[in-house]
């Protein structure tokens, strides 16, 4: 998972949050499906290349309660949350979460990406973190 120059740019100019950004009612606004446990929404930046596909859309499932792994959710949670991801997954999105103990994770609530590609698949990628750097065919 890549984003552009541009995007990175945008995701790194993000203000720092110092409570979680997915309980805030600013998220809850931006909600596009909801369920009892569970709310979808449209990640603010989303990955540009996945997989060497373009990303055409990028969606969170967020458990509407604040935990930090699937592990602390209850059973309906669970349950709630995997009905939501599925119906997700039965038209096309990818699926990816981070471990709560994962260096890269960016939020302390758990998250599940849900990543839909344009399906055709690029034929090469050249990626430098430092200076960020990223070229696609």
């Amino acid at each position: 998972m890549f984003h552009t120059r541009k995007s990175h740019q945008k995701y790194v100019s993000f203000p720092k949050h110092t409570t979680c950004p997915f309980c805030e009612k600013s998220s809850k606004k931006e909600s596009i499906a909801e369920t009892k446990y569970t709310r979808v929404v449209p990640n603010r930046v989303h990955y540009d290349v996945w997989e060497l596909r373009n990303v055409v859309d990028h969606l969170l499932v967020l458990p509407k309660r604040h935990v930090l792994s699937l592990h602390d959710l209850t059973d309906a949670e669970k349950l709630d949350v995997m009905n939501v991801i599925s119906e997700y997954e039965s038209n096309g999105y990818n699926l990816y979460a981070r471990a709560a103990s994962n260096a890269q994770r960016s939020v302390p609530h758990q998250h599940t990406h849900l990543i839909k590609t344009s399906g055709k698949p690029g034929s090469f990628m050249f990626y430098i973190r430092r200076p960020y750097f990223m070229f696609k065919r």
